[in-house]
C-alpha cells in the first residue's frame, strides 16, 4: 500500500450535513401533505424528529444505512437531501455514501444515533465492520446523549480494507472555518482538537449552539486514489458557558459586596 501525505481535498465533492429538527420536520410535513393530500399528515417515523440530511454534488453515488446488527437498506436521495427511514432499533447507524470513478473512489460516512427498542448490539460491531475500502472511525463514537464538545481531543482510527492505515495526513474542517491538520501514526490512529471556533456569547443559560466538522483522508494503492471522510456535529463545551456564568455571577458578588462596604464607610464617616 502506498500511503502519502499530500492530501486534495478539492476533490472530496460529496458533503452531507444534517438539517436543523425544526426544519426537518417541516420539510417531512410538506411531503406527507403531498403524498396525502391532507394537513399535517407527516410520516410516521417522524414523531421524534425527523433524521434528515442534505446531500450535495452526489451524483452517481451509491447510499446505503448501515443497522447495529450490520444489516442494510438502500437509500435514495431526492431534491438533494435524504430521510433516514424508521429501523426500530435503538443505537448508532451509519449512513455510507460511495462513488466509484474507477481510477477515484469516494466514501463518505456519518454515524447517527436512532431511537427503538434495544437492538441487542453494541456500537463497537458497527465501528470495526468493514463499510468501505477506506474509512475514518471515531475511536469511540460519542455516548447517547453525549456529543462530539469544542476544545476536546479526539481520536480517529484509519482503516484500508479492514487494516490501520499508517502515516497518512488528515484534515479536520469545521463550518466556522476551522481547518487543522495531523498524520495517523503507526496503528493508524490520530487525536484531533475539537476546534473551539463558536462565536462568543454573553452567560444566558445553557450554551447549545452546534456546528459542523469533517475529517477527510486521501491514499492511494495499485494506482488507485481513494478519498474518505466522516462528518459529524459538535457543540459548545458545557464549561465553557458553565465558567462564563461563574464569572458573572462571581463579578455580581464583587459588585454587591464593594457598594454594601463602600455604604457602611460613607455611613461610619
Amino acid at each position: 500500500m502506498n500511503t502519502y501525505c499530500q492530501i486534495a481535498l478539492a476533490t472530496l465533492l460529496m458533503t452531507l450535513l444534517q438539517l436543523p429538527p425544526a426544519q426537518a420536520q417541516n420539510s417531512s410535513q410538506a411531503q406527507g401533505e403531498a403524498v396525502s393530500g391532507k394537513s399535517g399528515a407527516a410520516p410516521q417515523q417522524h414523531r421524534r424528529g425527523a433524521q434528515k440530511f442534505v446531500l450535495e454534488n452526489s451524483e452517481g453515488a451509491s447510499i446505503r444505512l448501515w443497522k447495529p446488527d450490520l444489516s442494510t437498506v438502500p437509500l435514495v436521495a431526492e431534491h438533494g437531501s435524504i430521510t433516514l427511514p424508521n429501523t426500530g432499533m435503538d443505537n448508532y447507524h451509519a449512513v455510507v455514501v460511495e462513488r466509484d470513478w474507477g481510477a477515484l473512489k469516494e466514501a463518505l460516512i456519518r454515524y447517527q444515533y436512532m431511537h427503538g427498542k434495544p437492538s441487542g448490539h453494541s456500537t463497537r460491531e458497527l465501528t470495526a465492520a468493514e463499510k468501505t475500502s477506506f474509512e475514518i472511525v471515531p475511536d469511540p463514537v460519542p455516548r447517547e446523549h453525549q456529543h462530539y464538545r469544542s476544545a476536546r481531543n479526539w481520536n480517529f482510527l484509519l482503516r484500508f480494507h479492514g487494516a490501520p492505515a499508517a502515516n497518512v495526513a488528515v484534515v479536520l474542517e469545521s463550518s466556522n472555518g476551522t481547518s487543522l491538520s495531523s498524520i495517523s501514526n503507526a496503528e493508524g490512529k490520530v487525536s484531533l482538537l475539537i476546534p473551539d471556533d463558536f462565536s462568543h456569547r454573553e452567560a444566558r443559560g445553557q450554551d447549545q449552539r452546534s456546528a459542523e466538522f469533517t475529517v477527510s483522508a486521501e491514499l492511494a494503492d495499485d494506482s488507485v486514489t481513494y478519498q474518505t471522510q466522516l462528518s459529524a456535529e459538535y457543540r459548545v463545551d458545557p464549561s465553557r458557558w458553565r465558567s462564563l456564568g461563574l464569572g458573572v455571577f462571581v463579578t455580581a458578588i464583587g459588585l454587591a459586596v464593594g457598594g454594601l462596604l463602600g455604604h457602611k464607610a460613607v455611613r461610619s464617616s
